[in-house]
């Protein structure tokens, strides 16, 4: 309000006016003092809570931690509300998780020790009890799970515990926080430390103890497991769609700096398109690959970081072999692919042509092996031989939501058709693409597995006694030289023993790698912590963070 005064009449009626004005009558005086603020009742504005959104466009299909249904997508989730014994690396390093320690004397008895401060988000404590009574659980003969624990003494072959037996004999609890594990025979402690350390989950006995074996899995907590031990816990999941996690409070660990992770699950056209827009911070891989195709555009991106990884896992065939039983096929099969076409046209050179399962990076890799080249006269030879039926289709079921891996699949149909082989092509999401295999309903199929540094895992889908050899591939060496190969304990001759198997097996072509890409890795700068990675993703997730 300005000061002002005036002569005439209205000075006397502005007499009370002036006095209350006179303070601010000359520069440099006392101000008048303000009228007090009304005491304001609205709540302070709430922080702005941190969320990281993650794309994929494979979506996750089940929360169950025995049972993971072979879906890298789900293992996004579970990785989020579920800590394993240890994790692994980039650098194929082992690091304590829920366990302190991992130690043997003998390779055969591996003793573990739990971090003493763990406890589930509701606050009890885990201990022993819960390793036990999730093994006697997972390993039940009467329930389905993804555990690959059959070096463990007290397991059959297929390890599982045989019908009528509730005790593992290879299972000591020492007490709380220390348990023993005894393996049939001396092992590479890089079995123990993958198959058992990191990828076994655990379920927390107060929550399930009264539910029965047979009955677990169709549990309400398999649909929303609330009691978990990772950095975040389940908030919501919608198959198909999303899932989103939270922070857990009571972390044993420190706990996590974002208040919230959301799995988002996008058509592949999208997964660009919503990184330009802020929408998503960063893919995963290898369920949220970004077309190569597209590394120009999202380079471009001024608020994106982009990289690219090692060659990976590749996409394999797998062949029904009950219905492709004739190697002269199989290898027919292999020589009419161009795959190196797909190398360099879908992936712009931005990978390389194997022939197995294992990523040429891998200590394991038979780099010896002379790779099936395209040779469609050869092909059509092998054919011949074979006596196939050319009015006979192939079955051939692709999983949607790779595009990259969609279109190698279309070049791949043209080149079988052009020796003489022709196909029918299914496509479905891959739930219920894994659903099919299982039952048997398919010739050919595509699909890519996980990566492991333990090697003996690339291999136990072709043991003819594996519930899970969903090929139906059987062959006597095959079996004789995976058994050794998990029981041998000396690295150089478990390095000779699959570099035989590989190379029985690229004989035999029960699958066949189709290429091996470089994986674009994208995150906002907007992440200070917290990136797509190969291997060991949301090892550190409690430490993803935000800048203002």
């Amino acid at each position: 309000m300005n000061c002002i005064t005036r002569k005439g009449s209205l000075l006397s009626s502005m007499t009370a006016i002036l006095l209350a004005l006179t303070a601010c009558a000359s520069p440099g005086g006392t101000p008048a003092p303000a009228a007090p603020a009304e005491k304001s009742t609205a709540a302070p504005a709430p922080a702005r809570e941190k969320t990281v959104y993650v794309g994929i466009v494979n979506a996750p299909v089940t929360l169950n931690q025995i049972n993971d249904a072979g879906d890298s997508a789900s293992d996004n989730v579970l990785a989020l509300i579920n800590d394993s014994l240890l994790d692994l690396n980039e650098k194929f390093e082992f690091q304590p998780k829920l366990a302190e320690s991992v130690e043997t004397k003998d390779n055969q008895t591996f003793t573990v020790k739990i971090n003493k401060s763990a406890k589930w988000n509701d606050g009890q404590p885990f201990t022993t009890a819960d390793v036990a009574f999730t093994l006697k659980t997972a390993l039940h003969p009467k329930v389905d799970t993804n555990f690959k624990l059959n070096f463990i003494e007290g397991l059959n072959a297929a390890g599982k515990l045989d019908e009528g037996k509730t005790e593992i004999s290879g299972l000591k609890i020492v007490d709380d926080k220390t348990f023993e594990v005894r393996t049939k025979t001396p092992v590479d402690p890089l079995i123990f430390k993958e198959r058992f350390g990191t990828k076994v989950f655990f379920l927390p006995q107060h929550i399930l103890k009264d539910v029965a074996p047979e009955q677990v899995a169709a549990h309400p907590y398999f649909q929303k497991p609330e009691v978990t031990i990772g950095a975040f816990k389940i908030a919501a999941f919608q198959k198909g769609q999303h899932a989103e996690v939270v922070k857990n409070p009571n972390y044993y660990r420190e706990p996590a700096k974002l208040d919230k992770i959301f799995i988002k699950v996008l058509p592949a056209a999208n997964l660009v398109a919503q990184l330009q827009t802020g929408e998503i911070h960063m893919n995963s891989v290898p369920v949220g690959l970004i077309p190569i195709t597209e590394y120009e555009k999202v380079k471009a991106l001024p608020h994106i970081e982009l990289t690219s990884g090692n060659p990976s896992v590749p996409p394999e065939l797998f062949f029904n072999v009950q219905k492709v039983p004739d190697v002269k096929v199989r290898q027919a099969v292999a020589y009419a692919l161009n795959r190196q076409l797909i190398v360099d046209q879908l992936l712009k050179g931005q990978g390389e042509v194997i022939d197995g399962g294992i990523p040429s990076y891998h200590p394991y890799y038979n780099k010896d092996i002379t790779k099936y080249a395209y040779n469609p006269e050869k092909a059509k030879a092998l054919l011949k031989e074979a006596n196939w039926d050319g009015s006979r289709p192939l079955t051939f079921l692709i999983p949607v939501g790779n595009k990259i891996r969609e279109q190698a699949a279309d070049i791949l149909v043209q080149n079988l058709e052009a020796v003489g082989i022709k196909v029918q092509v299914q496509k479905f999401d891959f739930a219920t693409l894994i659903a099919k295999v299982g039952k048997g309903e398919f010739d050919l199929t595509i699909f890519t597995r996980d990566f492991y540094i333990e090697p003996s895992s690339y291999f136990t889908m072709f043991k003819s006694d594996n519930a899970n050899n969903d090929l139906k591939y059987s062959n006597p060496k095959v079996d004789e030289l995976i058994n050794r190969g998990e029981t041998e304990s000396d690295p150089a001759k478990r390095r000779a023993i699959y570099n035989e198997l590989q190379a029985i097996l690229h004989e035999d072509v029960p699958s066949l790698a189709v290429y091996s890409e470089k994986r674009l890795l994208a995150v906002s700068k907007q992440v200070i912590e917290g990136r797509p990675r190969d291997i060991g993703m949301f090892n550190n997730v409690s430490q993803w963070d935000l800048k203002p």
